[in-house]
């Protein structure tokens, strides 16, 4: 009997997750430089809090991995890390304001499996709790945009489509959609790049939504609708600090949760879905019984990064020197000097399978380990290791006494 994995989940073997590690190394090591710290949440949560209402209600059940413990307690696993982190800000409310925290964390959804979209994925997130200023919606922003910079995204790789809900919802009302139907109409919109203007045009219609309001999402809507913009001041901070190329308007995003309150925003990378996305969520935290507390924040889908990145990233191996032990009292002193090379600061991988020479240079090569080090009889006389740079072809001999001088002759 062979076994799968789950359908809609993925193994990451050895190459892979060192790229998705590393794209979450350079997520980490943003956010820390702008001041956010770590919160870690449990995978499993309360039912109850999943489904309250916001956040999908009860038909959430259907979207989501929802099953019932031996207690017989109503669960489900995680399908953001943005519910859990109202939760805990509304159980603590002596948190130091602005309480700004990032987490990179599994979160489960029951969509249906398609190309690039899977039940389990990995979320990079980073949100600022306490401040209503635009400075806190910019600060989002431009860290998303350091983000993928760093990742390697040019200019012309990527834009930040921006809008705002109020915006959105103004818009509705002009255009007679009612206000009952307003979030049912915002999850159509959600889907225009998805699944194209004319199926959400069916879709609006199948909810007996007027379809007026797919013509109003421009600068002449807002016009004739006699509507102000509010995103004019965020977007003149974006300008002043050279970012503003980076960003776009899009009167038609939504952002699918019903969560949201005011600014919203996606990550688009060009030829490829959305990588991340996120936007203000003013109410979301008072919703959970917690005090009010206005809040805005951005998520990055790691998968969706790395399929997006992952033939550009190269992973220097950790490893620098492949030790070759030729024989019983080879491999007794290899144990003691290999030990010795890692206390000195220099990966260092013994050869496990005794196949001699050739096959182990072969495996180095395939791995990305730049050198050998052989260990027989010559080197035990001689208390020298043989070091081979197997890119150059070079050899030369490194004194068991001064294996100190490994991590410069390797990292040259």
């Amino acid at each position: 009997m062979s076994f799968k994995t789950v359908r809609g989940m993925q193994d990451f073997l050895l190459d892979r997750a060192a790229k998705k590690k590393w794209i979450q190394g350079v997520c980490k090591q943003v956010f820390e430089s702008y001041g956010f710290g770590p919160l870690e949440t449990p995978t499993v949560e309360n039912f109850e809090l999943l489904a309250k209402k916001g956040t999908g209600g009860e038909a959430i059940k259907e979207e989501i991995y929802y099953f019932k413990d031996n207690s017989d307690r109503e669960l489900g696993l995680r399908f953001d890390l943005t519910v859990p982190l109202a939760r805990v800000v509304a159980s603590n409310p002596n948190l130091t304001l602005p309480f700004k925290r990032y987490a990179i964390g599994r979160v489960y959804r029951y969509d249906r499996p398609q190309a690039k979209r899977y039940r389990e994925f990995t979320q990079a997130d980073w949100d600022i709790l306490g401040s209503p200023s635009l400075l806190a919606d910019y600060e989002i922003l431009a860290i998303a945009i350091e983000v993928m910079k760093k990742l390697g995204f040019k200019e012309n790789e990527f834009k930040i489509k921006i809008n705002d809900r109020r915006l959105l919802e103004e818009v509705a009302i002009g255009c007679k959609v009612a206000k009952n139907k307003i979030v049912d109409c915002f999850r159509s919109l959600d889907k225009i790049d998805k699944i194209g203007k004319e199926e959400v045009e069916k879709e609006l219609k199948k909810k007996g939504i007027s379809t007026q309001i797919l013509g109003q999402l421009n600068a002449k809507g807002l016009v004739k609708l006699k509507i102000k913009n509010p995103l004019a001041p965020l977007v003149q901070l974006l300008k002043a600090n050279d970012l503003a190329k980076f960003v776009e308007v899009d009167l038609s995003l939504a952002r699918g949760l019903e969560y949201y309150t005011g600014t919203v925003f996606e990550v688009a990378v060009k030829d490829s879905p959305s990588v991340g996305g996120g936007g203000r969520y003013d109410k979301l935290v008072e919703s959970y019984g917690g005090k009010p507390t206005p809040a805005v924040g951005c998520s990055f889908g790691i998968e969706r990064l790395l399929d997006s990145l992952e033939e550009r990233i190269a992973i220097a191996s950790p490893v620098k020197i492949l030790f070759i032990p030729l024989g019983d009292k080879a491999v007794e002193e290899a144990l003691g000097i290999s030990a010795k090379i890692r206390a000195l600061g220099t990966g260092c991988e013994l050869d496990l399978m005794n196949r001699g020479i050739g096959k182990n240079i072969q495996y180095a090569d395939k791995k990305g380990i730049p050198f050998v080090t052989i260990l027989g009889d010559n080197e035990l006389k001689e208390k020298a290791l043989t070091l081979k740079n197997l890119k150059t072809g070079k050899q030369q001999k490194v004194k068991f006494a001064d294996l100190n001088k490994l991590e410069k002759i390797v990292g040259e």
